[in-house]
């Protein structure tokens, strides 16, 4: 048993579980055990005995090799457009009341009918990632800023609920991309012991957008009037869209099968480091045999940077785009992916729930808010995200590695559902706090506090899910993460009820509820640590299973 997490008797190698931490000698060689791995890839400084998950191949194209600032740079510019299109969704949410009006209709009809954008967001996320599965990523995030820059030159020039509606839900297919391929562009670029504080910065750019936006655009609203939020918004992503094109290369890429020491049923660590020893002991003793092997072997040039800006390089898959399709669906079956579903899915549901009522919530007696004001309760998810970012980030890297250490240098995927003690206990107390101090009328700084909390919370979890399920079927990251943003129906459906649902039982029980809900979901956390690894092997073993990865 390594730290909780059962054994499994039945495989070699879980897919999932890696060689993260060896032990340097007196010698400065790095072991395992029998095992000499000096031969494997390793970090460097204080993390010198970190092994690079997966191992990087030898060429200068493959985004594991590329310089860590142009990784950092690219992710940067990528977090600040998920700032912006985390900001699109939610950021005409304080003018709803107003609008309303303007529409004349009823705000739960509003608020519901606008949420199909959400349920739209949920369908083709499936379309967009087997796009990018099979055609590569850059081409996707490009398209989807094109689809968003239309829709918000629409959304300034609507008028009517019709033409808005229509215009959001183009955008919310351009939005789709940033729910599933930002984090498998992260699993692309960096090593297991570095994904923590990326995924984090992610995590903070979205919710900076999401908070953040809702900030602003209630002073737009206010003295501008709502479209101009898209006039706005249309400006931003007509400008990044050059911005992606020029500093946002391809990073998808084909890499020899014995790299990916963290997949597959055998040793791969343990067979890499024989064949770099044997090879390096021919080389030593056999000089003119090495000349001929590297005359023969072919060597990857360098691509022009020229080369880099073409949208298109070819398939990056050879599956079929309609099995990719449906791949997302059928890997629910996975107990892993199932357990992210709900993790993630229906914690960060809430959030969006919460956003779309607010300004019922806050313009309502005793608060009395202004459009401006509802959008200023948005300071506090914002705090909220911050700190829990920088929190977290750090926190989960460290826990991998630490951990690790501690289990004998291996590395097990569920060392990262550690995270989800602390939404367990700060994402109850908000939700609960939050429909409290709503119902007992409480100063406006109660429940708008227990707001921010629930965004610290589930920042947590969501690091822990995204991580987790990283780790779990890197290969198949873009369809897990499609599969388990189907929660964006779930959100679509909550949105519907959840204004009148509040009306008519008060936010008391409703949030209650919720948060009931939210604590069971955390709880589930405990048996999939414990039987995560099994859960994998079992997976790995089972016919039905690997029909679905291969399908």
């Amino acid at each position: 048993m390594g730290l909780g997490v059962l054994d499994d008797t039945h495989l070699e190698h879980v897919p999932g579980t890696a060689l993260l931490t060896d032990v340097v000698g007196a010698d400065h060689q790095h072991h395992h055990g029998n095992l000499d791995t000096s031969a494997l890839r390793h970090d460097k400084g204080r993390n010198s005995d970190v092994l690079l998950v997966p191992q990087p191949s030898k060429s200068p194209n493959d985004p594991l090799n590329w310089p860590l600032w142009k990784k950092d740079m690219m992710l940067f510019f990528i977090c600040i457009d998920t700032a912006v299109v985390g900001a699109w969704g939610p950021m005409i949410s304080p003018g709803f009341a107003l609008m309303a009006k303007q529409f004349d209709m009823s705000y739960n009809d509003l608020n519901g009918g606008l949420g199909w954008g959400i349920f739209v967001i949920g369908v083709s996320c499936f379309f967009t990632n087997s796009m990018a599965v099979i055609w590569g990523r850059r081409p996707i995030f490009l398209l989807g800023n094109l689809l968003l820059f239309i829709s918000s030159v629409w959304g300034y020039f609507a008028h009517s609920y019709h033409s808005l509606l229509a215009s959001r839900l183009i955008g919310c297919i351009g939005m789709s991309p940033f729910e599933v391929l930002v984090t498998t562009t992260i699993a692309d670029l960096y090593f297991v012991h570095e994904r923590g504080v990326r995924l984090a910065a992610w995590g903070l750019c979205l919710s900076v957008g999401v908070g953040g936006g809702s900030i602003i655009s209630g002073y737009i609203i206010q003295d501008l009037g709502w479209n101009w939020t898209y006039g706005i918004c249309a400006v931003i992503y007509g400008v990044w869209i050059l911005v992606l094109f020029f500093f946002c290369p391809e990073t998808a890429y084909r890499r020899d099968p014995i790299l990916n020491i963290d997949l597959g049923t055998d040793d791969k660590a343990a067979e890499l480091a024989l064949d770099e020893k044997a090879t390096a002991t021919e080389a030593a003793t056999h000089v003119e045999s090495l000349e001929r092997v590297e005359l023969n072997e072919p060597v990857e040039e360098k691509h022009s940077y020229a080369y880099e800006l073409r949208i298109f390089h070819g398939r990056v898959c050879d599956d079929s785009f309609w099995k990719v399709l449906t791949r997302p669906l059928m890997m629910l079956i996975f107990p892993q992916v199932l357990f992210s579903f709900f993790a993630y899915g229906l914690t960060t549901s809430w959030l969006v729930v919460v956003g779309s009522v607010l300004a019922q919530l806050f313009t309502a007696p005793p608060y009395n808010f202004s459009v401006s004001g509802v959008g200023l309760v948005a300071v506090s998810p914002l705090i909220g995200s911050i700190i829990g970012a920088f929190i977290s980030g750090p926190i989960a890297d460290w826990i991998v590695k630490y951990m690790s250490r501690r289990n004998n240098g291996i590395y097990e995927p569920e060392f990262r559902l550690v995270l989800v003690i602390i939404t367990l206990i700060i994402g109850g107390m908000s939700f609960f706090g939050f429909g409290i101090s709503l119902q007992d009328q409480d100063p406006w700084i109660g429940p708008v506090i227990f707001y921010g909390m629930q965004y610290f919370g589930v920042g947590f979890m969501s690091i822990a899910v995204y991580g987790y399920l990283t780790d779990c079927h890197r290969d198949k990251a873009p369809e897990a993460f499609a599969a388990i943003n189907l929660r964006n129906i779930y959100s679509f459906g909550m949105n519907y009820f959840i204004s009148s649902w509040i009306s008519t039982q008060g936010p008391k029980e409703v949030f209650s509820i919720i948060g009931g809900i939210h604590v069971f979901i955390c709880l589930m956390a405990i048996p999939m640590y414990i039987f995560g690894k099994r859960c994998r092997s079992w997976t790995s073993r089972v016919e039905v299973f690997q029909k679905v990865m291969r399908a």
